[in-house]
């Protein structure tokens, strides 16, 4: 009941200090759980609305009926006064203001504060009395105006004026001499309020009911706190007239001090005097804000008040700001000096703590294929073996051990020099010359060897399923060509290409590969190349494992380019490479091609050659090394698949490979892509649908420009030139297989990576296509004649062209038959697999509308790709 009371006490106060202050849930929770009755008498003694209390919305404010002075206050449940303003970011406060604003999280009743042996007893004190023994019994005596306290069977006993623990001593003895046979304890219960007053530069002065306990820090809270033009450091209590105690908040806040938080006393004065000087600290400290100073403050003090600096504050130089009468005048302290430290702060000092440069100091850094990348201290007398230890544990599993650099800067300009050693060499014999000493800064990089270990050491799950074809009698796998449109025959093994490519490799660079970690050398060499400094930069290409651009190393040969180009590939020519030099004259550059033999420098036959600025090394691939050419052979052969062919080899030979044709072979309709041929049909496709849309614009502005009449609109033609771009790129090369067969040299053609060779079977029927009532499929006889065909089909439809009638053979190549003998079919012979088209007349409609008609016949005749399969 009591801790309500006190709750409502608490709401009367609030609604003296503003007309439109708002109360939470829980405080109007703690009202509502008086009875009725008392509600309305505590209502109407302190002024307060009802109705606005007992409403539903925990928000709508209190509005008291009257004023009433003086405000009384439970210290520990105040809502503070001071306004939180959305200050924006980075922007620096003043310190210690707000911790004396804000709202309590808890309601804490300051009836649970323990009293001091010395608290004065005084009227409206509570004093608890409990006897045990002969009696038990329990009182709560109030100290009356007098003094005094009424206890039972005892009379008046006065007790103002005393201390607690005198009252405790005094009490006790007289009890227990009047009242025999019992035990006393003593306590305190509710404490009395006390009047005091709070003025100066506070969010709400005048005179407060705090508890009797209350200290100066409390009355402040009661008072809502500072406002920012009062002292933190200036605070004064008066008493009967008398200063009797200064309050320096700072050693509250920094320090924790609260010897000078002294309890008040009815009728004291709390005096919160104007804010001093001040000074602002910002950068690299602790705690950057705005601090109020004393007289005699240094930046030494300033700085301890701040928190100290931090770990990466720059001490040395510190930037002081200091208002002057002729503007401001910048002044820099050695914060590491005892005069620094003692520079007296004036009224307005702007302190500015700077960073430290990021730049490392004794230190080298070590990137790439390492186990742990990073810096490490540096000593005097380093060398490479003092970073790697141990290869196995301080290296990856693909390191590349015969090619690292170190790149070490000189110079004002921070140039960079490059210095090439062997890894392995270092590691394995310390005195070595390849085990360099390092300097401070020197940075090392060590490549991979680009092998995925992870992929070795972790292969896929083997599918158990895969290849049972073979296992079951040998069974092949079909799948379908996406260029030719055939089924193809693959063996049930799963292959591996030992002749991967370069360009493959590269593409699976990892970030320590040469490629990566050479990237901002190279680019930095670039930039550092000036007049009368050449670019240290020369270049290995052709036959090595990495062929690329490689900074120039102080003494390269022809032997450590290698090293960095990875090494020969087996496909390396060492009988002869090319060396390419620049000379640079006045006004020109000339190009010098030197041949030289390989094998001699690398036997020591004869000197290495040293290297210099823009060299190129082409290291030469041997003669007809041809390992990756392959070629696939399908249909009715014996031993249809893919075979490795070398330079020179034909078809014929292909065929001969693929053990000769079957019973079924039809050769006169062999089929035989190329890749290069098909790349190229694909470009100038791309040009026809590009001509195709110039001439569609061209048609619609002359449809908006004259008046002749069109059959075919903008948009049907644009369909058409949609529909040529999806037409795919065959790459058919027209051969004569009978003849190349029956050893006709003229005719066979010599093989090359990637072709393709389909030998369908015989399929006895003639297609008839184009401008007819029905086109379709007819059993070849060799009887028939063209125009007998085409009658088969219900002849030919008005807008056909009979006059160009054309017939497509088997292999792809075009008949024009003489007009004079189209009937002759002992000199126009048609034969199975035959394609007769019938085209359109073009006179009949525009040349649009006749493109989009041939589309059609292209669809339909895509000629054996899809009419063999």
């Amino acid at each position: 009941m009591e801790k309500i009371k006190s709750a409502f006490f608490l709401l009367a106060f609030m609604t003296c200090q503003a007309s439109a202050a708002s109360f939470s849930a829980a405080q109007i929770a703690q009202f509502k759980q008086l009875p009725q009755a008392e509600q309305q008498a505590l209502a109407k003694q302190y002024g307060v609305n009802l109705s606005d209390l007992t409403s539903s919305s925990s928000s709508a404010p209190v509005v008291p009926q009257e004023t009433i002075q003086p405000r009384t206050v439970n210290v520990t449940n105040v809502v503070q006064g001071v306004p939180q303003t959305n200050q924006p970011k980075n922007t620096l406060i003043d310190f210690g203001y707000d911790l004396f604003s804000g709202q309590p999280s808890s309601y804490t009743p300051v009836d649970d504060l323990p009293a001091p042996n010395n608290y004065m007893i005084a009227p409206g004190d509570e004093i608890n009395v409990q006897l045990f023994g002969n009696q038990n019994q329990s009182y709560s005596l109030n100290v009356s105006r007098d003094g005094s306290i009424q206890f039972p069977s005892l009379g008046p006993i006065q007790v103002a004026g005393q201390e607690f623990s005198e009252l405790k001593s005094d009490l006790t003895k007289r009890i227990k001499k009047q009242i025999l046979g019992v035990n006393v304890s003593i306590s305190l219960g509710a404490l009395r309020t006390m009047q005091v007053y709070v003025a100066g530069d506070v969010y709400q002065p005048g005179a407060y009911n705090i508890p009797s306990l209350a200290t100066v820090t409390q009355a402040l809270i009661a008072a809502g706190g500072f406002r920012k033009t009062g002292s933190l450091r200036n605070i004064v209590v008066r008493r009967n007239h008398q200063i009797v105690n200064r309050l320096d908040l700072y050693d509250l806040l920094l320090q924790g001090n609260t010897e000078n938080d002294i309890r008040l006393q009815p009728g004291d004065t709390v005096f919160v005097g104007a804010k001093g000087p001040s000074a602002t600290i910002t950068g690299k400290v602790r705690r950057p804000a705005v601090y109020e100073t004393k007289p005699g403050e240094t930046l030494g003090d300033l700085l301890k008040n701040a928190g100290g600096s931090k770990a990466d504050a720059y001490l040395q130089q510190v930037e002081v700001k200091r208002y002057q009468s002729n503007g401001v005048h910048i002044i820099t302290a050695d914060l590491t000096a005892a005069s620094g430290r003692d520079l007296a702060l004036k009224d307005g000092d702007r302190v500015s703590f700077k960073k430290i440069s990021d730049q490392l100091q004794n230190a080298v850094l070590v990137r790439g294929a390492v186990t742990r990348q990073g810096a490490y201290a540096y000593h005097e007398g380093m060398k490479v073996s003092d970073l790697f230890t141990n290869a196995s544990d301080d290296l990856l599993p693909n390191t590349d051990q015969r090619y690292a650099l170190v790149v070490r800067e000189f110079g004002s300009r921070h140039q960079i020099k490059v210095l090439q050693f062997n890894l392995s060499e270092a590691l394995s014999s310390p005195s070595n010359s390849q085990n360099l000493a390092l300097q401070d800064s020197d940075q090392i990089f060590v490549f991979s060897d680009e092998l995925n270990v992870k992929a070795w050491q972790e292969p896929k799950p083997v599918d158990h399923n895969a290849g049972q074809g073979s296992k079951r009698g040998g069974q092949a796998k079909q799948a379908l060509d996406p260029t030719t449109g055939v089924q193809l025959v693959k063996d049930s093994q799963v292959t591996t290409n030992l002749f991967e490519s370069q360009e493959e490799i590269d593409q699976q660079a990892g970030p320590d590969s040469r490629q990566t970690l050479l990237k901002p050398i190279i680019e930095r060499l670039r930039q550092q190349a000036i007049n009368g400094q050449p670019l240290a930069v020369y270049e290995v290409s052709g036959e090595v494992t990495f062929p690329g651009a490689y900074p120039l190393v102080e003494n390269a040969s022809l032997k450590s380019a290698l090293a960095a180009a990875g090494g020969l590939l087996e496909s390396a020519s060492k009988d002869q490479a090319e060396l390419t030099r620049a000379v640079v004259m006045p006004g020109e550059v000339a190009l010098n091609h030197h041949k030289f033999d390989l094998s001699k420098i690398l036997s020591n036959q004869v000197p290495d050659f040293r290297l210099v600025s823009k060299d190129r090394i082409e290291i030469q691939q041997k003669t007809n090394w041809s390992l990756n050419n392959k070629v696939e052979i399908q249909g009715e052969v014996r031993h249809p698949g893919t075979y490795t062919i070398g330079k020179g080899e034909n078809i014929a030979d292909l065929v001969a490979r693929a053990g000769g044709l079957t019973q079924y072979a039809y050769p006169v309709g062999a089929i035989f892509s190329r890749e290069v041929l098909r790349v190229q049909e694909q470009e100038r496709m791309k040009m026809l649908s590009e001509n195709l849309r110039q001439e569609i614009a061209s048609l619609a502005l002359r449809r908006q420009t004259t008046s002749a009449q069109y059959t075919t609109s903008p948009t049907d033609a644009l369909s058409v030139v949609k529909d040529l771009n999806t037409v795919p790129a065959m790459g058919r090369l027209v051969i004569n297989l009978p003849s190349i067969l029956r050893g006709d040299e003229a005719q066979d053609v010599m093989l090359e990576n990637g072709d393709k060779l389909f030998i369908p079977p015989t399929r006895n029927t003639v297609s008839v296509l184009g401008q007819v009532q029905m086109a379709s499929n007819f059993t070849f006889d060799s009887s028939k004649s063209v125009q007998e065909y085409i009658n088969m089909t219900g002849g030919e439809k008005k807008q056909a062209d009979i006059d160009r009638i054309y017939v497509i053979r088997a292999n792809g190549s075009v008949m024009l038959p003489n007009q004079s003998y189209w009937f002759a079919r002992d000199t126009q012979r048609l034969e199975p697999g035959d394609a007769i088209i019938v085209p359109i007349d073009t006179d009949y409609l525009d040349g649009l509308s006749a493109l989009s008609t041939a589309s059609q016949i292209m669809y339909q005749i895509g000629v054996a790709w899809s009419a063999i399969n």
